[in-house]
């Protein structure tokens, strides 16, 4: 396998259709991947064909349903479009030719096969290859007799792609590896589900979760994972709630039907917003985390994900049982199935919003804890093996982060605050042009395959005389000018970082333990501002925090950083890592239901604090 995974093809679906039926001659495809997942490490296991060579699979395809395909007389006018345009663009007479003769021949390739062609969506495309799934033909040529053989492989469709799901990529695997893989991804659900009334989009949204890209592994066992029920906190506010509203005419017709619809109304009132304490997040003992992990660890395994935040939970529980004469040895703590952990062996504390199968309870037995007992077999079965997506690191951009238009937008601020805010960007732009060091820096950073940023460096550290050439004077004018203009749209830069947010982690751990997680003794309400933890910034220190991505104005919070000696014990995280109080505030509808990346801003310009 390489680096990343095995390379696949991605087959735009139409020609494979189009192809398969006679009107094309080859099918579209690009290189793809199938990443380093803990699906494809089982898929390696147990029978998938890879090529060493290549390190690549024909055993699974990508398929893409962008478009669909044109009928016989649209094709035809299609052509007539391209021979017209091809007379318009094209003025040398040689190559107006060449085309034009290209296009006949596919006109009358068109003709000969007028009878093959048929109108077809994409949808229509997807349809026909969920159900009844596809080929494709592979061909090699024999190097001493120059025979063309042809490889035909059958594909059904397996699931779709999460993270290209809006592009309508879906993954397609070779017939003879279909029951095995559709068996293992689904935790064998497929085979349970009902007829009527079936969660199908709930079973493609999570059966993948187990095929998520992954950069390393970690084994926990189950033993030493313990789930409870997540808890929900209220604050009391006012909000802006939306309803819908009989029209008036229903209710003086004293409900006789009228031709008018219900309609959707925003009342502000004061009103209960709920915060689910700890909604997709886990606490994970240090000394588990790989060294390469920093201050969390995104988790995944069949119908599960969570994101993990590096805690001392041994610590804690052996102060615990040691303030409480508990023995520590023996100390055994329930899970929300009713299971007892031992107290010692705790290494992933979370809660059910992390665990995906509980939507399938009545078809994994009919109780929360047949099903926890159903899932339990299938993570032992795969060795109790859980990958890990990624971990937080610090900005490219070093101390500093790019804002969007959007979150410029939504603050507060006046045509000097702007100005404030841009400071450290004009300031950044002033030095481009006055120190050759600072700009050949930047050229560096910026440089890609298709720029020439690299070559301009080399060249000027090669000779610094380079710099006084006209060459080097106009690109680099030109370079600052788009640079500019960059900014102009919103792309400044202000002291700050992208964080994961966690919530109220030192309440879970009190949780644990049975304790009132009311009584979270490290972050306090307050007045006009939500009390933080974020190692980054200073003790004390007022933040300006925008979720990401921003999804409304109001996507806006005021934090007051505190940092309580109790979060600097049993809590390893890292600069980018922050957690904020989600007890009796309303941090989660104030950023859209957030699920434990923000972006938080320390000082913006003049509106720190405003």
């Amino acid at each position: 396998m390489g680096q990343y995974g095995w390379k696949i093809r991605n087959f735009k679906a139409a020609t494979v259709y189009a192809k398969n039926a006679g009107i094309r001659d080859r099918y579209d495809y690009t290189m793809a991947m199938l990443h380093h997942s803990l699906f494809s490490d089982y898929l390696h296991e147990h029978g998938m064909i890879t090529d060493k060579k290549d390190e690549s699979t024909r055993d699974i395809i990508c398929l893409d349903f962008g478009f669909g395909l044109r009928s016989y007389e649209e094709e035809v006018k299609h052509l007539n479009a391209m021979r017209q345009s091809a007379h318009k663009k094209i003025k040398d007479q040689e190559e107006l030719q060449e085309r034009l003769a290209l296009i006949d021949s596919l006109e009358e390739k068109v003709h000969e096969k007028k009878d093959l062609f048929k109108k077809l969506s994409r949808d229509d495309i997807r349809r026909e290859f969920y159900v009844n799934g596809t080929y494709i033909s592979y061909y090699s040529t024999d190097k001493e007799s120059g025979e063309i053989t042809e490889e035909r492989i059958y594909y059904k469709m397996l699931y779709r792609n999460p993270s290209k799901a809006k592009q309508g990529s879906v993954m397609f695997i070779r017939d003879e590896l279909y029951e095995m893989a559709h068996d293992w991804i689904t935790m064998g659900l497929n085979k349970m589900l009902p007829k009527k009334n079936a969660k199908i989009v709930e079973i493609s949204a999570y059966a993948p979760l187990s095929a998520s890209a992954i950069e390393d592994t970690i084994i926990i066992p189950m033993d030493d994972v313990l789930i409870l029920e997540d808890q929900d906190s209220f604050f009391r506010t006012v909000a802006d709630v939306v309803r819908v509203k009989k029209d008036q005419e229903i209710v003086r017709n004293k409900g006789k039907p009228s031709n008018s619809k219900p309609y959707c109304v925003v009342e502000r009132e004061e009103t209960d917003v709920k915060n689910t304490l700890w909604d997709g997040m886990a606490l994970i003992e240090s000394g588990i985390m790989p060294p390469w992990c920093n201050g969390m660890a995104l988790l995944r395994n069949h119908f599960f994900k969570a994101c993990a935040f590096r805690t001392y939970i041994q610590d804690f529980l052996r102060d615990y049982c040691s303030e409480h004469n508990i023995d520590y040895e023996t100390f055994t703590i329930k899970d929300m199935y009713g299971y007892p952990h031992l107290a010692k062996n705790i290494k992933l504390i979370t809660t059910d919003n992390a665990t995906k199968f509980h939507k399938f309870k009545d078809i994994m037995g009919g109780t929360l804890t047949a099903a926890y007992d159903y899932w339990r077999c299938k993570v032992e079965e795969n060795d109790c093996i859980w990958g890990i997506v990624k971990t937080d690191h610090p900005s490219k951009l070093g101390e500093v982060q790019q804002m969007s238009y959007q979150m410029i937008n939504s603050l507060p601020t006046t045509k000097k605050d702007v100005y404030s805010i841009a400071s450290t960007s004009v300031a950044y732009v002033e030095s481009l042009k006055v120190n050759n060091e600072e700009f050949i820096k930047f050229l560096r950073n910026n440089a890609t395959a298709v720029n020439h940023y690299e070559m301009l460096a080399d060249l000027y550290e090669w000779n610094p005389k380079f710099a006084d050439s006209r060459m080097f004077k106009t690109d680099k004018t030109a370079i600052i000018s788009r640079y500019v203009n960059k900014l102009r749209k919103g792309k400044i830069t202000v002291v700050g970082d992208n964080l994961t947010v966690c919530g109220s982690p030192y309440a879970l751990l009190l949780h644990t333990v049975g304790e009132d997680w009311n009584t979270d003794p490290t972050f306090q309400q307050e007045e006009g501002t939500i009390q933080c933890y974020a190692p980054k910034f200073e003790d004390g220190e007022y933040l300006c925090g925008i979720r990401s991505p921003q999804n409304s104005s109001n996507n806006l919070a005021y934090f007051h950083n505190v940092k309580h000696p109790l979060m600097e014990k049993y809590f390893g995280f890292s600069n980018n890592i922050i957690a904020v109080n989600c007890i009796h505030t309303d941090v989660q509808s104030r950023m859209n239901g957030e699920d434990f990346l923000i972006e938080v801003f320390n000082k913006i310009g003049g509106i720190s604090g405003s």
